[in-house]
């Protein structure tokens, strides 16, 4: 296994890629919020990455997630857009990303020590 084809890496990898469809399918959502008839979609990824680990770095980079789609209405125009939990879906997705940045970032400072010998 290469220096950046571990597990840990694919999983920075994937949860970044993900987190940020998340971030873009609560945008749409919200985007829509006025739009009668739209029906709110998210994405769930973490139980199957969660499920992908125990089985290494190729099943891992396989994750694709979930999508689901809210099908029913809030309002009466028939919007399923609920204001509230999509700001709170969006900071949780935030939060996941930011967390896989701050990974990363840890996982390239350990090869720099290691190749430069020093720390930053």
């Amino acid at each position: 296994m290469g220096l950046f084809n571990d597990i840990t890496n694919q999983a920075i990898l994937t949860t970044l890629a993900l987190s940020r469809q998340q971030e873009t399918m609560i945008a749409n959502n919200l985007a829509n919020y006025d739009t009668p008839g739209f029906k709110a979609s998210a994405l769930s990824f973490q139980s199957q990455l969660a499920a992908a680990l125990q089985q290494g770095p190729g099943a891992v980079a396989q994750v694709t997630g979930t999508v689901a789609t809210d099908t029913g209405a809030m309002r009466s125009d028939g919007n399923s857009v609920d204001l509230t939990a999509q700001e709170a879906a969006l900071a949780q997705a935030q939060l996941t990303y930011q967390t896989a940045v701050q990974a990363f970032n840890a996982k390239v400072t350990d090869i720099k020590i290691v190749t430069e010998g020093k720390p930053q």
